[in-house]
């Protein structure tokens, strides 16, 4: 049985807060992770050190998350890598193309799978689905009650603790938005 902490995990996204909430779930989960945010960095780090899964924004500035996908299908050594898109346009016309294309260029090419999750994800359901994909029995399974609110303020505390100053402009107004809602 595979275990959590002997997997890796690279995480692309640019958007940082999203790619610092989907590594900080893994890390949480015991998996290795790291984020990447950009498709030539995400290369850089993937020469460094091949992942066990790639997660991979499909829309992001520059080159697109379909270019690095099929840059994993061209390379011998990285064609076998699973990747997990998580994208917040599944139901934009040009991205549903582009996972078409993705799609059939993962079972032309018999490699891992490539599935896709969308956006606004939660930490559970994310995490659940890197240990399925990886064969990692007892991660992710906890079902998804709601936390107390407690336990929500310290990890939003913790979060924002960390957070720039356009990621809590970003917050505030979504936490206003709510409230009037």
């Amino acid at each position: 049985m595979a275990k959590a902490a002997d997997k890796y995990v690279l995480v692309v996204d640019d958007e940082e807060d999203v790619a610092f909430f989907l590594v900080t779930a893994l890390e949480d989960a015991g998996f290795q992770a790291e984020a990447a945010h950009s498709v030539d960095e995400a290369l850089a780090r993937l020469e460094a050190r091949p992942a066990d899964l790639v997660s991979l924004d499909m829309v992001m500035p520059g080159k697109s998350g379909v270019v690095l996908f099929h840059e994993l299908r061209k390379r011998p050594e990285w064609k076998r890598i699973p990747v997990l898109f998580v994208t917040g346009h599944a139901r934009d016309e040009r991205v549903k193309r582009d996972m078409d294309a993705a799609a059939a260029l993962a079972e032309s090419t018999l490699s891992g799978p490539a599935t896709y999750l969308e956006k606004p994800v939660t930490a559970q359901t994310f995490v659940r689905r890197v240990a399925e994909i990886l064969g990692v029995e007892g991660v992710g399974e906890a079902s998804e009650k709601e936390e107390s609110p407690e336990v929500l303020r310290r990890r939003l505390e913790e979060l924002l603790a960390r957070a720039d100053g356009k990621t809590l402009q970003e917050v505030l107004q979504a936490l206003e938005k709510s409230r009037r809602s």
